[in-house]
């Protein structure tokens, strides 16, 4: 599948959502590792990996999920841009 161009003003989109994602996580959880990648396999334009300590409760991954998630949709709705989060405990 042919990789989709990025004009100057989406990569700039994009890395200022990519931004805000960070933010939030680090916010909700300072000791999280955050992994971003643009590598495309479909139709996404980036993924954020959100790897917590190991003594991060079950809780606190459902937590993160859940906001994750929220936040990746409305940049959908809002952008267009499909951003894959994911957290990992």
């Amino acid at each position: 599948m042919a990789k989709k161009r990025k004009t100057p003003d989406r990569q700039e989109l994009l890395d200022t959502k990519l931004s805000d994602l960070t933010v939030l996580i680090k916010d909700m959880s300072p000791q999280a590792r955050i992994e971003i990648s643009l590598a495309h396999y479909e139709d996404e334009d980036a993924h954020v990996r959100v790897y917590l300590p190991p003594d991060a409760g079950d809780k606190e991954v459902e937590r993160l999920e859940l906001a994750l998630g929220e936040h990746c949709n409305d940049i959908l709705l809002e952008t267009g841009l499909f951003i894959i989060g994911a957290v990992y405990d």
